[in-house]
């Protein structure tokens, strides 16, 4: 090799070497810190190592990508997922994603490049142990990060007490931790360590273990006993070599048994129920499947619709909201995952998607049981063996509750290139690349590659980087003020690239609070208002049958007041999702400033009767009615209703109030100032309904009464007190 290959083949490895650092990186200045900082570095990483890589591989014929099932079945999903997101619902965001999930097809390409690289670079066993030792080192130092969390010295990012690491989800950290417990075990089996590497083995599982357990992740938990029982349960079947290695699995399995048996019925003991995390081990129940079940029956009427290659990256969200069901209005109303691997690429892919997705793991089974190592390196015994295949059921277990993340895409793509490293066969030399020996074609090359490597970092994450800081900016208190908050929601805006989505939502919501503030002058609330609908606008003419956008825009119309023109962005969003009780209720709320109070008592008896048990939707009905003059049916509602916040909404009290039924006002009010009799707000309102009924000397009783509960009311309570001593209303 000549010094210009030995300097690629350097740069290619180390950069393959950064990659089990990813998860460390959080990116405090960007849009979703924990998310955006690890993928654009992720990125650009790869884009730089893959234009050494190919250079290196049209020169030395034993880098390049080697024969083997998995190269196939890698090609065979990017290929079905590129054609499912080529003809998405919404094809912008399929490629792109979002800030929040930094996914869709331009992340999965930047993985196969990971892959092809990684398993044509460390070509050595030697270079494959000491990368996963890299990973697991990282593992261990993240392990500690989370024992500093637990005890208090660094926050918990996303509250609570479950441990999420330097990835601000539980979950994820979870699913990290899942995974290098097996690579650790296997790196224990496979190689022969001195006593002090054992014991840094042994460490590290230990700060896995107890990391997952206090990620309180129940699928995780499960992944691990699952992989662990079906590792054992190999080794005690089938190892024949070795009794020793058997019997210590038997004797392994039975203790973990014996374990899992007595954590069950100790699951009332003290130290179980005063503990968050073991608390939510020792509840583990079917009942708490119910909402997952709900989201996994909408995915599947989604599949049923679109069988063959699904909706796209990132098209759940029309499926939750064509499909919902009625029974979720307590769970989180914009699930964009199903939160199930198998629905999840149904759902993004199709049949073929899932299908494609799950011969990877086909193939490195077939490969760790039925393979025959390529590259001279010693035959897996049959412990390594089981270690990976249980690590691979964990994996699916984990994943079976939840969904994969940029970290753990990377772990199963670093899986993936080490057995095709390991098992797969040297691709015949292709002819033709002997010119790229000559000076001219190397310069030639390395200027194309140049070009195009700079235009890739520009386009998929330097514009994008832009985009997350701008945003992030926007949302902080700036030091020249508002219009400078205003300046970057407009640098975030004019990037058509990952983000569109969230740089409109987010400029809806600081809108709606900068056209409330007094200080703000008027023309920059305009400007704020304006900016925010045609950031929603592009996003509908991109996507046109998103109910949450309609909705997003509906809702901020009706916070200005401007119900005529929201009105058919809100009947669009409940045309998408007609079972969805939050639409149906800001839909209400139109048809009732409006006057339209037949349509909105007709909407909402509908979602009431779609989710009785559902308090929010009995008090909107109830409203609903009392509007439309059927006054009845607010009684048979709460006729056996006793709960005080309830019956003294302020929603049913405004009704009222708006019906001029003043007496059944006050007594509402009268039975919140049993249970708060120094609530000084409650007085004022029930003195303007005495007021309103006519009953000035009550009213002026209660505004007394507001005035000793609350001596900075004074001034006004007196006025009002004057006001209607002399015969007016004030």
């Amino acid at each position: 090799m000549t010094t210009v290959d030995r300097t690629l083949l350097w740069v290619t490895r180390g950069g393959v070497f950064l990659i089990p650092f990813v998860p460390l990186i959080v990116a405090s200045p960007l849009f979703f810190p924990f998310i955006t900082g690890k993928a654009f570095t992720f990125r650009i990483v790869i884009e730089l190592i893959f234009a050494c890589y190919l250079l290196l591989a049209l020169r030395q014929p034993e880098f390049r990508p080697k024969k083997s099932l998995l190269l196939w079945g890698v090609g065979a999903f990017l290929f079905v997922v590129f054609l499912a997101d080529l003809f998405a619902v919404n094809p912008f965001k399929a490629f792109w994603s979002n800030f929040e999930r930094m996914e869709g097809f331009i992340t999965l390409i930047h993985l196969g490049a990971y892959f092809l690289i990684a398993s044509a670079v460390l070509n050595t066993e030697r270079l494959w142990h000491r990368f996963f030792a890299t990973s697991v080192g990282v593992s261990a130092f993240l392990g500690i990060y989370g024992l500093l969390q637990l005890a208090g010295k660094i926050v918990i990012n996303q509250g609570g007490v479950r441990l999420d690491g330097t990835f601000g989800n539980a979950a994820y950290f979870a699913g990290y931790m899942l995974f290098h417990i097996f690579l650790t075990l296997f790196l224990i089996c496979r190689h022969r360590l001195n006593p002090g590497l054992k014991w840094l083995y042994g460490a590290a599982l230990l700060l896995q273990a107890f990391t997952l357990v206090f990620t309180a992740t129940r699928g995780a938990a499960l992944g691990l006993l699952g992989g662990l029982v079906l590792s054992l349960l190999l080794v005690a079947l089938f190892e024949r070599n070795n009794p020793r290695i058997r019997k210590g699995a038997i004797g392994v399995f039975a203790a973990l048994m014996l374990f899992v048996l007595g954590f069950y019925a100790a699951r009332d003991a003290d130290f179980i129920t005063n503990n968050p995390a073991l608390t939510r081990f020792a509840s583990i129940s079917t009942s708490d499947a119910g909402p997952r079940l709900m989201v996994w029956g909408m995915a599947f009427q989604g599949f049923k619709e679109n069988p063959i290659l699904g909706w796209g990256q990132e098209g759940f969200n029309f499926v939750f909201n064509k499909y919902y069901n009625p029974d979720m209005w307590s769970q989180e109303q914009w699930f964009d995952r199903t939160h199930n691997i198998f629905f999840d690429w149904l759902i993004a892919a199709g049949l073929l998607g899932l299908l494609s997705y799950l011969s990877l793991f086909f193939f490195l089974l077939w490969y760790l049981w039925k393979g025959a190592p390529q590259d001279g390196s010693t035959p897996l015994s049959l412990p390594e063996k089981s270690v990976l295949t249980g690590l691979l059921a964990a994996y699916f277990v984990h994943n079976f509750f939840v969904f994969d993340n940029l970290v753990s895409y990377i772990l199963f793509f670093s899986l993936l290139a080490y057995v095709h490293a390991r098992f797969g066969k040297a691709a015949p030399s292709l002819q033709g690349f002997s010119a790229l020996q000559s000076e001219p074609a190397r310069y030639i090359a390395a200027s194309v590659l140049v070009v195009l490597l700079g235009s890739g970092v520009y386009v998929l994450n330097i514009r994008p980087f832009g985009v997350a800081r701008n945003l992030i900016e926007g949302l902080k208190p700036q030091t020249a003020g508002i219009t400078e908050n205003l300046a970057f929601y407009k640098k975030a805006f004019a990037q058509e690239t990952i983000g569109t989505q969230e740089v409109a939502e987010q400029a809806m919501q600081i809108a709606i609070t900068v056209a409330g503030a007094a200080q703000v002058p008027t023309e920059v609330k305009t400007e704020f208002i304006t900016l925010a609908i045609e950031a929603m606008n592009r996003e509908i003419a991109r996507s046109q049958n998103d109910a949450r956008l309609y909705m997003f825009i509906g809702g901020f119309l009706n916070r200005l007041g401007r119900f005529a023109e929201a009105l058919p962005h809100l009947e669009k969003a409940h045309a998408l999702s007609p079972n969805k009780q939050t639409i149906a209720f800001e839909l209400a709320n139109t048809y009732l400033a409006t006057g339209k109070n037949a349509e909105a008592f007709e909407l909402l008896k509908k979602a009431f009767e779609s989710a009785p048990e559902f308090t929010g939707a009995r008090v909107a009905f109830a409203v609903s009615a009392i509007y439309a003059g059927k006054f009845e049916i607010p009684l048979q509602l709460f006729a056996s209703t006793t709960a005080l916040n309830v019956l003294t909404d302020d929603r049913l009290v405004k009704a009222y109030f708006d019906a001029k039924e003043y007496q059944v006002v006050i007594s509402l009010l009268s039975l919140r100032l049993e249970a708060e009799p120094g609530n000084p707000q409650t007085h004022v309102s029930i003195a303007a309904a005495y007021l309103s009924a006519g009953n000035r000397g009550e009213a002026i009783s209660h505004l007394k009464k507001a005035i000793e509960l609350n001596p900075e009311f004074k001034q006004q309570g007196e006025f009002y007190i004057s006001e209607i001593q002399a015969g007016r209303n004030p």
